[in-house]
């Protein structure tokens, strides 16, 4: 085989592989040897098939088809190491006009990763929101554990329900025909209704009225409510309140703190000590963030690249199909009808999205390209440690985990290139110049949040840090993909 560089243009390589009139018959020769062993045909022995036979069974062209399909997969895989080729998708592959005795042209055009050229990091200056903790953040944190915290507890006096109440009742519901007939749907459950934040129409038909009363109403439901049994229905409900109730949130004293750390801390003071710690932690950990973020951030704009159409489009599809497949999930609406029931403009949408794609190829390409040239791997301790944050964060056995990414070489290698991509963020932000910024002079700003009581409420389960993951060497990850663009190199490599 011979092959020839016809074009290239950009990003994409088309080559010419050329096979003279022996080898296209010394390809159909193996073709028809390996069909005559593999072929179970009535007579005959495997391996002992004549070729008139077998072109009879499989036809001439069916030979000829296998034949060309294969010459063209050991062709390309030749080109593309050859060539040392670095696809971003299968290439696309036209074969010429196949005949014993006569030779054969396959063309290829490859789609390869385009050239990057990086600017001298060093010169380069990131932001770092600094966000300072005050004690205004531990209040609203400790605000929010004391709000998580509160109890529904029965009311004193003898008075009937009003907005402000959470009542505790026992109803039954029945859709009501155009003759009145009532049909029941629900039998005498029970459940607790915060009337200020309930449907209007069921809460003004509560309000007023007094323990142990019975109360009947009807109720006439949209054409598209969310329960299919009653959309479009008139509703009754038999309703009758147990109890009306008043939401307590606790006092913040020594002995609710010792109560949510479980014994671990024993005054406010060190409760609050404790939480002030967290958010400070987490306000360091957005910092960083915020360094790594604006760090690719100015790298990709001073990074010379021309960003593949074709790359963007893939990626553009793959998150319109993404957002497309959510919404159907969540609120049962596709994209188009959200976009149009919410008086949003199609094209504005388009637009944003396709230049949130093209920002997330042109990323990562750039970091590909660094992580590569300084040679940025990761180890079992870096896997070990993404494995366990991911484990808490779906709130499963790490070591479950671990074992099932050990069977998924896809998800486990989706994994890797994450931790490869948090490894080249960081070692990117510790090449550049960092400037130091409050929230309010960037439009990336945002206040510190109350982190709850994260490790404050919750003992440990028990578990060892530590759990064991595969084997891998990084070089088995081609790319790095944090926010990876939507590639198919299936069949590629």
């Amino acid at each position: 085989m011979k092959s020839e560089i016809l074009s290239q243009e950009r990003n994409v390589v088309v080559v010419r592989a050329n096979f003279d009139a022996g080898e296209v018959d010394s390809a159909v020769g193996k073709t028809v040897r390996e069909l005559s062993k593999q072929a179970k045909i009535k007579g005959f022995r495997p391996g002992h098939v004549p070729r008139k036979t077998l072109e009879l069974f499989f036809g001439r062209p069916g030979i000829y088809k296998q034949t060309a399909e294969r010459m063209a997969k050991e062709a390309m895989e030749t080109v593309i190491s050859e060539c040392d080729l670095d696809l971003i998708t299968n290439p696309e592959t036209e074969i010429g006009s196949f005949a014993e005795g006569a030779p054969l042209d396959i063309k290829f055009t490859f789609e390869v990763r385009p050239e990057v050229t990086l600017p001298d990091i060093s010169s380069l200056t990131a932001e770092k929101i600094v966000y300072k903790v005050t004690e205004a953040d531990v209040d609203a944190a400790m605000n929010q554990i004391l709000e998580s915290n509160a109890k529904l507890v029965p009311i004193d006096e003898e008075r009937p329900a009003s907005k402000e109440d959470f009542v505790e009742v026992e109803y039954s519901s029945f859709s009501v025909d155009e003759d009145g007939n009532l049909k029941e749907i629900e039998h005498e459950k029970k459940t607790n209704l915060y009337l200020q934040t309930m449907r209007k129409d069921i809460a003004d038909s509560i309000i007023g009225h007094s323990l142990a009363e019975e109360i009947s109403f009807d109720i006439r439901l949209e054409d598209d409510y969310p329960d299919a049994r009653m959309a479009g229905s008139t509703i009754r409900y038999k309703t009758e309140i147990l109890q009306i109730l008043k939401r307590v949130v606790p006092d913040a004293d020594n002995a609710l703190a010792s109560e949510l750390s479980e014994g671990k801390f024993q005054t406010v003071d060190e409760f609050r000590a404790e939480l002030r710690r967290q958010i400070e932690d987490d306000a360091e950990k957005r910092a960083e963030g915020s360094l790594r973020e604006s760090s690719i951030k100015v790298l990709a704009a001073a990074a010379e690249i021309d960003v593949p159409e074709s790359m963007i489009e893939r990626q553009y599809n793959s998150m319109r199909k993404e957002q497309d497949s959510r919404l159907l999930r969540d609120v049962g609406q596709s994209l188009s009808e959200y976009l149009k029931n919410n008086n949003l403009s199609v094209d504005e949408y388009d637009a944003k999205l396709r230049k949130n794609a093209e920002e997330i190829v042109r990323n990562t390409l750039v970091l590909d390209f660094l992580a590569e040239r300084d040679e940025i791997s990761f180890t079992s301790d870096d896997l070990n440690e993404e494995i366990m944050r991911m484990a808490a964060e779906i709130k499963v056995n790490a070591q479950a985990l671990a074992d099932s990414l050990g069977k998924n070489k896809e998800k486990f290698a989706e994994v890797a290139r994450r931790v490869r991509t948090r490894n080249t963020m960081n070692h990117l932000a510790s090449l550049v110049q960092v400037r130091e910024v409050d929230p309010q002079e960037t439009s990336e700003a945002a206040e510190v949040p109350a982190t709850g009581d994260e490790g404050l409420t919750e003992g440990s389960d028990g578990e060892s840090a530590e759990i064991t993951v595969p084997d891998c060497e990084s070089s088995d990850v081609p790319a790095v993909s944090g926010e990876s663009p939507a590639e198919d190199k299936e069949g590629a490599e």
